[in-house]
């Protein structure tokens, strides 16, 4: 158990700052993925034609492409894009983007895809009257949607983002091969150095077990909160 330890010649350390990378990735991706996800599944409701052919389109573009491409576009692509601005400007420099960054926005971008399916049904599950409700109070449509209709999507959208949360998680393995030094990095380097496979694969396995614990504990914590007003039947 040195091998995991805190001391000299143990990996302890490293783990436990790859497994705070992994968690800081996902909640930076979390927040544009929740909103952005939002903006799309209105877009998807808009009486405007383009508008929802434009968020169909990206909603589908996001699901069909795997996200290790998106990673790596965003980070290479942006990259090469500020190098390129940069030549222009006649900056000699060079500069590429964090990784933490790209790996956040591009996780982020992903999650807005999949929330957006899930924001849509949860925004046709609210009845009609409750939107008749809102009009009725004279609530202008912002108004009306921040104060009537988003806290009751919230209730019902909240299984479903609880499990792409989940899958956040896990996906920000992917983002060890644009160099973050996430958990999975962590512990493929400690493998490159030790060859110990099956002991160091099985604590990753334990840390992504351990994550997702106690995010189903946080998750039905919120789930009971969201549902407090709601009575109950025996």
């Amino acid at each position: 158990m040195e091998l995991l330890g805190f001391g000299a010649g143990g990996w302890g350390w490293s783990f436990l700052s790859g497994l705070l990378v992994t968690v800081e990735v996902a909640i930076l991706a979390l927040p544009f993925g929740l909103l952005f996800g939002l903006m799309i599944a209105l877009g998807r409701r808009s009486k405007s034609r383009l508008l929802r052919i434009a968020s169909v389109g990206y909603a589908n573009a996001f699901q069909a492409i795997p996200e290790l491409l998106t990673i790596f576009a965003i980070y290479h692509g942006c990259s090469q894009l500020i190098q390129f601005l940069m030549s222009e400007l006649d900056i000699q420099a060079s500069w590429s983007v964090p990784g933490v960054a790209a790996g956040s926005f591009a996780l982020g971008l992903v999650f807005a895809a999949y929330s957006s399916e899930i924001w849509l049904a949860a925004l046709a599950g609210i009845g009609r009257g409750q939107y008749e409700a809102a009009m009725s109070l004279g609530l202008p449509g912002i108004a009306s949607l921040r104060i009537v209709i988003l806290p009751q999507a919230f209730r019902l959208a909240l299984p479903g983002l609880g499990n792409l949360w989940i899958i956040l998680l896990k996906d920000t393995a992917l983002v060890s091969l644009i160099s973050v030094s996430e958990l999975m990095r962590e512990v493929n380097l400690a493998v490159a150095a030790t060859h110990r496979y099956f002991l160091l694969y099985l604590f990753a396995c334990l840390g992504y077990i351990v994550l997702t614990k106690i995010s189903e504990f946080v998750l039905e914590r919120l789930n009971l909160r969201a549902s407090r007003h709601l009575v109950r039947v025996a």
